[in-house]
C-alpha cells in the first residue's frame, strides 16, 4: 500500500510553488535585464528529479546545463545557440529536451515561459551504475 494519496498530486496552476528569483552571475549573463523567476511545484524526495515554471524577461546567457531538462513553451521566443555556432529558435507550444553536458547561448527574444522538468542524477547513484 502506497504512503500517498490524491492529496500529493502537484496540479499546476493549483498548488503553490517555492518561487525564487534567479541572478546571473557576471560570468553567465551576457545582455539584456534577465528578470527571471523559477517556480519550482515538485521536487522528488532525493532531488534527482524537479518541475515547475520559469519566466524570463528578454536577454542573454550562457547556459550550462548539468541536468536533463525537458520543457515546453508556454510564451516566447529563446533562440538556443550551441558553443558551435548552431543555433535553433523555439516558440509557443515546441517541447525539446536538453541534454546534461549541453553548453551554449539562451538568447530570450520575447518575454518567456516554459514548463520544465528536470533530471539530475546522484553522485552516488552515477557510481552505483557503473
Amino acid at each position: 500500500m502506497s504512503n500517498k494519496s490524491v492529496s500529493d498530486i502537484v496540479i499546476f496552476g493549483e498548488s503553490e510553488g517555492d518561487v525564487r528569483q534567479v541572478k546571473k552571475g557576471p560570468d553567465r549573463w551576457l545582455a539584456g535585464e534577465l528578470a527571471i523567476t523559477n517556480t519550482r511545484m515538485f521536487e522528488s524526495a532525493d532531488g534527482a528529479f524537479t518541475s515547475g515554471i520559469w519566466e524570463s524577461t528578454p536577454g542573454k546567457f550562457i547556459a550550462v546545463y548539468e541536468e536533463d531538462e525537458f520543457y515546453h513553451m508556454l510564451e516566447g521566443e529563446v533562440v538556443i545557440a550551441d558553443e558551435d555556432g548552431g543555433e535553433r529558435t523555439f516558440h509557443p507550444g515546441d517541447t525539446i529536451v536538453v541534454p546534461a553536458g549541453f553548453v551554449g547561448t539562451w538568447d530570450v527574444k520575447l518575454p518567456t515561459k516554459k514548463f520544465y522538468a528536470h533530471y539530475l542524477p546522484r553522485a552516488d547513484q552515477e557510481a552505483a551504475d557503473d
